[in-house]
């Protein structure tokens, strides 16, 4: 099992770069709405936009990101050119804003 941190400018970049690697795919939900959907073997959390963080009186600690963050929770193998495609960071936050548990 491995998790990845990753990040893009935007939705649509991560989306695109998840389908480039095959992590998901198109199908649709219990109601019939088309949806992208993680293969067997892979969790998702879309996180989003990191915002910024203030104290109790408002003043600004830490800046956020405004750039879409999704971790990944892989229990399958990925191949080395799965992982090399996925558009990780460096450096990876000391804190995370959110893990899997």
């Amino acid at each position: 099992m491995s998790d990845y941190m990753l990040r893009t400018d935007n939705y649509a970049a991560m989306e695109a770069a998840l389908f480039a690697v095959g992590l998901v795919v198109d199908g649709t939900d219990m109601y019939g709405v088309a949806t992208v959907i993680p293969i067997s073997g892979i969790s998702i959390d879309h996180i989003g936009a990191i915002p910024p963080k203030t104290d109790i009186d408002g003043n600004p600690v830490s800046p956020g990101d405004p750039r879409w963050h999704t971790n990944i929770r892989a229990m399958i193998e990925l191949t080395e050119q799965q992982i090399t495609a996925l558009p990780t960071f460096d450096p990876l936050p000391t804190i995370p804003y959110r893990v899997f548990a």
